[in-house]
């Protein structure tokens, strides 16, 4: 390790045995961690405090060294620890003033000795503060002859003076000299980037890290200019101007604070990293000087987070699949830092891939005008997708399955595909391509793994979404074909049988049949009305007739007719307020109520209660309809507003019904831009819970009146 000519520090390693070095250094150092606890000393610090490394080692520094109890002015343990914890939190180096320390003698008792100590802090390859360097010089013998010249004539003092003046300036100049080699050595041995430079923004201070960086932009380059030669950006991306550089800023007398750079190394990846900088004062030759942290690691695995996050919000958003499937492969290729991205999608019918959609920054976009479809196995799509598994192409040039699909990628080199799959099928391919050469990387792999399976979870979410709404519709329009189909005959054979049974001197047994034929068509009449009902508000096909109405008198006169119809004594409370308006139609809430009123009824034990609750402000109308009847079990709740739902008691009981009343009721509801709720298994009543808002404004006229 040498000094450089422009005043910093390189490695020159030749397999240098660190270890080995540092306890040979014939000046005192000691090594502590953030604890302040010993974890090393060379040979020199063994010898000046007459110590060996086993009495050392694992030991609190201030238990090791406590002052000396026989001497009351001892401060030590305090001016040390206060340089300690400068250290600990500034993450400086502190330079103390010469001390008194006494040292434990082996034999017993305290050796009277002075320091001139210095503490470094050490930082770790991210950035964390690992030890402290403690550098220290014995410098008892200059102290003790200062005091012993105390009773010499005056000439004597002054040649004494002089003599010490001369002698401190020789130790200062040695001190110097030795601290700048301990901070060349501290530097080079630091992951993070140190560059200082003088007054015309020449680097004149520098170690290997940034070497490393910035390479020879370091042998007299001004820094201002730096941005001429390699690329560097702001954390939004754009590019930096030679003025927005930390160091500059600093030079012009900003102290620089946790400001983020990303450095664009030639032939590699982005680096991301935190800069603290600050102007330098005192110092001849140096005027500015900025520590560069390399956090690309922490960024990339936050912008990770950042970009799986944007993901599940885009793939909430109520967006054409095609717009957010796009606006997804874009956040994936800006926010993973990819030069280009683009999803195929599996043609379930021509079993080929299709692109559907295409990202790239400016230069990069060759992917999005390669031609497709592709089949399996062809190209790097066509390969993820024969294999299921995801893949490298860390050479684009020379891959054998990219040269199928381009025979020049232009500036693009590594490529890395990713198969999306639901359950044992492939439904898509993601394919991101990078501008620099890939090493395969587990650890990215496995996060665009995950990324893809969100895209995934997306087009699986819309497919069953998309068949759902096909079979919704099939149904709908299913049920009404047959309710239409079955209205004419019933109407016909409801006719006749009415004729027949008006015809005088009919049979009693004729009569009889006749009977039962009217109750069937009937009862068969209003099944298909409710069908005809559910299938049309289903598809919004019905209009509600809203107008100014009050739902307490409806509440009101479901409850009365209840009471006149029920089939067993029976109690039916209410507690309405007197009015409750609402903008609603009146019939089809009327509905509603019947059928809760009617359904209590069915489950409600003689001799029972049944509440009808009502509530309204200024926002919401809740209507409540509780019994206290068989309580519905836990896996038939979810299913009680399904379409012919009849539970297992229902069936086996022979309690008549169609299994649609509740359909409707919640399709009514609904129209009425409210919800319709059933409480909880285990709770003592079974209550179902209207909420409607108060105020809803009317449907627009769709043939408003025009003026002449």
């Amino acid at each position: 390790m040498e000094a450089s000519g422009g005043g910093g520090a390189h490695h020159r390693d030749g397999g240098v045995e660190y270890r080995a070095v540092f306890l040979a250094v014939p000046t005192p150092v000691l090594v502590l961690d953030p604890h302040l606890v010993i974890v090393e000393a060379n040979e020199a610090y063994l010898a000046a405090t007459m110590r060996s490394r086993a009495e050392l080692m694992g030991r609190p520094v201030f238990e090791a060294f406590p002052d000396n109890p026989d001497d009351p002015s001892a401060s030590g343990v305090s001016m040390w620890g206060a340089s300690l914890q400068r250290v600990l939190s500034e993450r400086v180096t502190d330079v103390m003033a010469i001390q008194k320390y006494d040292i434990p003698r082996p034999e017993g008792g305290y050796d009277t000795r002075y320091w001139a100590p210095a503490n470094a802090p050490v930082f770790g390859s991210g950035g964390e503060l690992r030890w402290i360097l403690h550098r220290t010089e014995d410098v008892t013998s200059f102290m003790l002859a200062r005091q012993d010249s105390a009773g010499l004539d005056e000439l004597t003092e002054q040649l004494q003076d002089r003599a010490e003046q001369m002698a401190a300036e020789v130790f200062a100049r040695n001190e110097l000299q030795e601290q700048n080699e301990a901070l060349h050595a501290l530097l080079d041995s630091l992951d993070t980037a140190v560059v200082g430079c003088d007054a015309d923004s020449r680097p004149v201070l520098f170690n290997a890290a940034a070497r490393k960086l910035f390479g020879n932009l370091l042998d007299g380059v001004p820094v201002d200019q730096w941005t001429q030669h390699r690329q560097v950006f702001h954390p939004d991306g754009r590019r930096m101007s030679g003025q927005d550089l930390p160091l500059i800023r600093a030079l012009h007398g900003e102290r620089v604070r946790d400001a983020e750079v990303v450095v664009r190394p030639p032939t590699e990846p982005r680096r991301y990293f935190r800069a603290n900088g600050r102007p330098v004062t005192g110092q001849p030759g140096l005027a500015a000087v900025v520590a560069l942290h390399d956090v690309t690691q922490r960024r990339q695995a936050a912008r990770y987070r950042e970009c799986e996050l944007e993901i599940s919000r885009l793939a909430a958003k109520p967006s054409p699949p095609d717009e957010t499937l796009a606006e997804i492969v874009e956040a994936i290729g800006r926010m993973a830092g990819w030069s280009a991205a683009e999803l195929w999608t599996v043609d379930d019918v021509a079993q080929v891939l299709r692109r559907a959609t295409c990202w790239a920054e400016p230069g990069y976009d060759l992917p999005c005008h390669l031609p497709d479809p592709l089949v399996r196995g062809q190209g790097i799509p066509g390969r993820a997708w024969q294999t299921s598994e995801p893949g490298w192409s860390a050479n684009l040039p020379a891959d054998p399955d990219a040269a199928q699909q381009a025979g020049d990628w232009g500036p693009l080199r590594a490529a890395l595909a990713v198969p999306i799959p639901s359950a044992t099928i492939v439904l898509a391919v993601l394919v991101c391509y990078s501008d620099i050469p890939e090493a395969p990387d587990d650890a990215r792999t496995a996060t665009m793994t995950g990324m893809g399976a969100h895209i995934g979870e997306f087009l699986t979410r819309r497919r069953a979404e998309r068949l759902a709404a096909a079979l919704d519709q099939s149904r709908d329009e299913y049920v009404a074909l047959v309710g239409h189909e079955l209205r004419t005959p019933l109407m016909s054979l409801q006719s006749c049988a009415d004729m027949l049974l008006d015809e005088p001197g009919l049979p009693d047994d004729q009569r009889s049949l006749l009977q039962i034929m009217q109750r069937n068509t009937t009862t068969l009449h209003r099944i298909v009305g409710k069908l005809l009902d559910v299938a049309g508000m289903r598809s919004g096909h019905i209009e509600l007739n809203l107008q100014p109405m009050d739902l307490a008198e409806i509440v009101h006169a479901a409850a009365a007719t209840a009471r006149n119809t029920a089939t067993v004594p029976i109690t039916i409370e209410t507690d309405a307020p007197a009015t409750a308006p609402l903008h609603g139609d009146p019939a089809r809430l009327r509905q509603v109520i019947d059928e809760l009123l009617s359904n209590a009824q069915t489950w409600t034990a003689p001799g029972s209660t049944i509440g009808i609750t009502l509530r309204t402000d200024p926002h919401t109308t809740t209507v409540a309809v509780s019994n206290t009847g068989a309580r519905i079990p836990a896996d038939e709740r979810d299913r009680l507003f399904d379409m012919f739902f009849r539970s297992d008691t229902v069936r086996h009981g022979g309690i008549p019904g169609t299994g649609l009343g509740l359909t409707i009721a919640r399709a009514i509801v609904e129209q009425h831009s409210g919800t319709i709720t059933v409480s909880q298994p285990d709770e003592a009543a079974t209550t179902f819970t209207i909420r409607l808002p108060t105020h809803r404004r009317p449907p627009a006229d769709p043939h408003p009146p025009t003026s002449d």
